[in-house]
């Protein structure tokens, strides 16, 4: 579709989504990145509200393709963040949702377009240290901000319902090793061995939270050195506030160049974050590596099958063997090395 017929559905999805909502307009469409999964166009919408006041909001659509690497439902994430919009976490304002995309053609959900940028590439690359420091200690504390929101407050206890009732680590140990079986293409007896590790590790979290459960470089907009809204709430769950911190550092995108994971850890802690035990420490840093490498296989096999065309993910397998050998280093390290490193 061409930015006009984009601009349409806009229209459309706005008017059935906001009660009494007119004369939309749907103006300045255009195309922008939104990752590999997602299609994504801006847009500056106005309309008469029931007040006959007039309204303008710059929005950000983002629509759903074939070939997705993980399990994800905008329907999940938009009740993820209108819960959130009454809470002191820094997420984008829900507007409208499109679960199964008649409207649009794509199950797709339109959020605030908050101001920032999100490229990884020029934050963890960037020559300016102690600008890159100052951003990591303030994603430390927007991560104790997340983990501090009372979710059964603002109402995420009933959302989030819908996912598994169990909170414990093995729910996701579950769920991510199910995903392994189902999309290998070979047997992996290391990371049979990985998931093995995990469900006999299981560390009892100090706090359930909410978790984004993909809270890294690449899903945050910063400006000036500060974090500015948290994005991609499409994994968000009820779990260990660990496994943020554990994925915010892998190798792949890990600022630890600017701030190390003990220091990002300890300021978590002193923002109002949990206590965060080596063991749980370890546990998830294992478990990031597994998750990964199911991700990776996962999208190999989407482009293997046909599902997906996209090239990125042809040779995804190729990345599994790196976190298999971190993984197999913390694992042999347990109890005698550090989890730090």
């Amino acid at each position: 579709m061409n930015d006009s017929e984009i601009g349409g559905r806009i229209e459309e999805l706005l008017r059935v989504s906001i009660t009494g909502a007119r004369d939309v307009r749907a103006e300045e469409v255009e195309r922008v990145f939104g990752g590999n999964a997602r299609r994504a166009w801006a847009s500056t919408v106005r309309w008469t509200d029931q007040s006959g006041a007039r309204r303008s909001e710059s929005v950000i659509m983002l629509s759903r393709t074939s070939g997705s690497q993980v399990d994800a439902d905008p329907e999940w994430e938009f009740g993820v963040l209108t819960a959130l919009e009454h809470s002191a976490t820094r997420a984008p304002r829900a507007f409208a949702l499109d679960a199964d995309g008649s409207i649009v053609g794509a199950p797709s959900i339109l959020l605030e377009r908050m101001p920032g940028r999100a490229d990884p590439l020029a934050f963890l690359r960037s020559e300016d240290r102690e600008g890159g420091r100052k951003l990591t200690l303030d994603l430390a504390r927007a991560a104790a901000e997340l983990h501090s929101a009372d979710w059964e407050e603002v109402g995420l206890g009933e959302i989030l319902a819908s996912g598994p009732p169990d909170r414990s680590p093995l729910t996701q140990i579950e769920s991510w090793e199910a995903q392994f079986l189902t999309h290998r293409m070979e047997p992996h007896p290391a990371l049979a061995y990985a998931f093995a590790w995990l469900r006999a590790n299981l560390p009892e979290p100090a706090r359930i939270s909410v978790v984004h459960g993909d809270f890294r470089p690449g899903n945050f907009l910063y400006q000036s050195n500060t974090v500015v809204a948290l994005l991609d709430w499409e994994m968000a769950h009820l779990g260990d506030p660990v496994e943020d911190l554990a994925w915010a550092y892998r190798a792949l995108w890990s600022p630890e160049r600017f701030v190390d994971l003990e220091e990002f850890v300890r300021s978590y802690e002193e923002f109002g974050g949990p206590k965060v035990t080596e063991h749980a420490l370890r546990f998830y840093r294992v478990f990031a590596e597994a998750k990964f490498a199911t991700i990776s296989l996962r999208a190999s096999r989407s482009f293997a099958d046909g599902v997906s065309g996209n090239l990125r993910l042809a040779d995804r397998a190729a990345t599994v063997t790196a976190s298999m050998k971190r993984c197999l280093a913390w694992i042999a390290d347990n109890g005698k090395g550090s989890a730090w490193c």
